[in-house]
């Protein structure tokens, strides 16, 4: 969904409950890289995101942080990367994360 008025543009989605398309970066950690592309955002947003799902999520810590999606090392006004971990750093992987519907809200907004 996208918004624009008086050039403020802003945009929100999120990932596939159930079927993000999460990848492990460790033992204990995953990630998803989040496709923007539907915004159409001109130059990099300000990004804000939350973790959803079915249950157990209130247990993970890393929802809220934005990363560079490699090799660009910058968030930009197509993609951006959310890395995820249990706050204990027990074991985590993407069946894991799925089997919870576990997915990222976003709301982006560009001047």
């Amino acid at each position: 969904m996208a918004f624009v008025e008086d050039g403020l543009r802003m945009a929100s989605g999120r990932t596939q409950p159930g079927a993000t398309n999460w990848q492990v970066y460790s033992p204990t950690g995953i990630y998803v890289d989040v496709d923007i592309t539907s915004a159409r955002f001109t130059g990099t947003p300000v990004i804000v995101t939350s973790i959803g799902g079915a249950g157990n999520h209130w247990a993970t810590t890393g929802a809220s942080a934005i990363y560079p999606v490699p090799p660009d090392l910058l968030a930009t006004a197509t993609r951006f990367r959310v890395y995820l971990r249990w706050v204990d750093n027990s074991p985590l992987t993407p069946a894991q994360a799925n089997a919870f519907k576990w997915h990222i809200n976003w709301v982006g907004m560009e001047v």
